[in-house]
């Protein structure tokens, strides 16, 4: 479906893919709760064909959905920051993080976190939108977040990564050679009983599965290509134990400064124009440099 921004609706052109189900059926297409639809309707913050029409109303092609889908107010404090922007439109902002910065700070009068950074750029684009991501990555770990402009759609995306329908793909370095050039670990991780920090394998543990690929050696060091079909806490640190430069389930590393670990890509299909986006993120140049 075509579709774009227009002040803080977004408007929708229905194609052949939407067309014939209701207007109610769209929003629970989009993941919206009882109480969103409800708002939207005691609110009349929607029209179909600039008028406003009956939820149960069929839609057809080519007809002209406008919803308030955008809020305003940048919720965290600007600071500088040249952001490396991977992928951007109305709905999402993806972000390469660099290593040694959290996500968001404990306490929204708190800075240097990528919410911060986040929020400067939108600042600097003339965005004022709230700053929503959708995941998290290590203080450590570099590489792409994604950020949710459109809060008609978060539910979407929220629902997309709790049901691992966003592909995620993560490079690592470790010291020797996977047992297998390719292999996958199904084991599950619990707590650690003696560190409240890590994880482990853990009979009474939450299921985990890790895929794992060599990409390429030099000397004594691998890349490998992993792929976690779930999303437990540290998971592929515990399941690839250990990368290198990892200090909490291994030692400090003269090759790297931090943990080689890279979320290097991001794999789903666009909720409204059905396309499959897969963005990618180059390896950064500190575990570059262990391969050369």
């Amino acid at each position: 479906m075509h579709y774009h921004k227009e002040k803080n609706h977004l408007v929708i052109e229905i194609d052949e893919r939407i067309q014939g189900i209701t207007l109610l059926e769209f929003f629970h297409y989009l993941h919206l709760s009882k109480k969103t639809i409800h708002l939207l309707r005691q609110n009349k913050d929607y029209t179909l064909n600039n008028s406003y029409v009956d939820y149960h109303t069929v839609l057809k092609k080519k007809d002209i959905l406008s919803i308030k889908a955008y809020e305003q107010g940048r919720d965290f404090i600007e600071e500088e920051s040249s952001l490396d922007i991977i992928y951007e439109d109305d709905l999402l902002c993806i972000v390469n993080k660099p290593s040694n910065l959290i996500i968001h700070p404990d306490d929204k009068s708190k800075m240097n976190t990528l919410c911060n950074y986040m929020s400067y750029y939108y600042q600097q684009s003339y965005q004022d939108l709230p700053i929503r991501y959708l995941h998290r990555l290590d203080r450590d770990t570099t590489g792409l977040v994604m950020f949710c402009k459109c809060a008609l759609l978060q539910p979407y995306f929220d629902y997309m990564i709790a049901s691992k329908k966003i592909k995620k793909t993560y490079l690592a370095i470790i010291q020797g050679h996977l047992p297998k050039r390719e292999m996958i670990i199904d084991l599950p991780i619990g707590q650690d009983r003696h560190s409240k920090n890590k994880m482990c394998i853990s009979k009474t543990g939450k299921d985990a599965l890790t895929h794992f690929k060599e990409i390429k050696t030099k000397g004594n060091y691998t890349l490998v290509k992993c792929q976690i079909e779930t999303g437990r806490k540290h998971q592929i640190r515990v399941h690839l134990n250990p990368i290198i430069g990892d200090t909490l389930y291994g030692k400090t590393s003269s090759m790297i400064k931090r943990m080689a670990l890279h979320a290097y890509c991001l794999e789903f299909i666009h909720p409204l124009t059905y396309q499959t986006i897969k963005i990618e993120c180059p390896l950064p140049l500190d575990m570059e440099s262990i391969l050369k």
